[in-house]
């Protein structure tokens, strides 16, 4: 996943805070809606930074506030969602400070996520992150950002999944909320979601080689990408 700096912008925006939804038509629990604003969230719908006002998500989604603030609060634990006080409540912002850390931690730990699970990668494993890469072409095709953006995910998990590795695979799950929120916003400079295919095909290719170092290589630039010009190493933050 490489992001280029002076790439050609895709064309649309976040959405604003302002998004309807409808009704819920399951139970109206605070899990249940805390499952509506996490998809929409994590696919980029309610854009990093917007409010959500309760008034406007109460109505649109047919629950009282009751509810909908223990579902900020369940978000909220899972750093998805900021409360202020006096204020209200705001999707979560990934800092570059925050992608910077993501990417160093990545770089380091991702290519041995790879050596661990390469003998499962490269047999019945293998599979897996073929079918990853197909739906983000699939996605790529259709111009489908949210599904791009999950298959891509799909595509790395499948590395921790198949280290056999746990405490790796909870070091994922830490970052993985994150993760995807930044690339909900990153997916939309591509000013064509096939190149973000390329990149992993390309990853996919290096790993089938089986050579360690030239994968720890391609590690470091693929991951090195996502972090934004302003969380650079001796660069102060936006």
């Amino acid at each position: 996943m490489t992001v280029a700096p002076n790439r050609p912008q895709r064309a649309g925006s976040a959405a604003d805070d302002e998004v309807t939804f409808g009704k819920i038509a399951q139970r109206t629990t605070p899990g249940a809606v805390a499952d509506v604003l996490r998809s929409a969230i994590l696919d980029g719908k309610l854009a990093p930074g917007s409010q959500l006002r309760e008034a406007h998500l109460a109505a649109d989604l047919g629950v009282s506030r009751a509810p909908l603030r223990e579902a900020f609060s369940i978000l909220a634990d899972e750093g998805l969602v900021e409360k202020v006080a006096y204020r209200g409540a705001f999707v979560a912002q990934v800092s570059p400070r925050e992608v910077e850390e993501m990417a160093d931690i990545r770089r380091r730990l991702e290519p041995y996520a790879i050596e661990l699970a390469l003998p499962k990668l490269q047999g019945p494993g293998r599979s897996k992150a073929l079918r990853a890469l197909q739906d983000m072409a699939r996605a790529a095709d259709r111009g489908d950002l949210s599904e791009s953006v999950r298959a891509h995910m799909r595509f790395h998990r499948v590395f921790y999944e198949l280290s056999g590795n746990g405490l790796l695979l909870n070091l994922w799950h830490g970052w993985e909320a994150q993760l995807q929120m930044f690339l909900s916003v990153d997916h939309r400079s591509f000013a064509d979601l096939h190149d973000v295919v390329a990149e992993h095909e390309r990853l996919m290719t290096i790993i089938d080689s089986g050579d360690l170092a030239a994968i720890t290589r391609e590690i470091d630039r693929h991951v090195h990408g996502v972090i934004p010009e302003a969380g650079r190493t001796g660069t102060p933050d936006a």
